[in-house]
């Protein structure tokens, strides 16, 4: 009887784990105050016009950096291949690479990620609100 009601507050502890680190998860991706669009897409990019506002955002620490798009060709450098973005926090520079979903080649659905140095995605650009 003591085995099961220890299995029952196993689950439950668990469970209230999971949970906990989900909703964690989701307010990390969505910074506080800026609640912006995500930009992964050369068309994302080429509808930035001037005065919109892009937050650089560093997804280990949570730090915003937003800057004001001064001309089409401003926005565009910003998701050019190999272009660093440089986290202040970090006081590093990391890489925007172009892939491919798994198993294709080029075409619409090539995404802009910016990755560390062992390749992971580590920071975003957002459009500001």
């Amino acid at each position: 009887m003591q085995t099961k009601k220890n299995m029952k507050t196993l689950k439950s502890l668990f469970t209230s784990t999971v949970a906990v680190l989900a909703i964690s998860s989701a307010a990390f991706a969505e910074p506080a105050g800026k609640g912006g669009t995500e930009l992964t897409t050369k068309d994302q990019f080429t509808e930035l016009k001037a005065g919109d506002k892009v937050t650089l955002v560093c997804k280990m620490h949570g730090t915003q950096k937003e800057m004001t798009i001064k001309d089409p060709k401003m926005a565009m450098e910003l998701c050019e291949e190999n272009t660093k973005a440089h986290c202040d926090t970090c006081k590093k520079d990391y890489k925007v690479i172009w892939t491919n979903p798994s198993g294709k080649t080029g075409g619409p659905n090539t995404t802009m990620t910016i990755v560390d140095e062992n390749g992971k995605p580590c920071m975003m650009y957002t459009k500001a609100m």
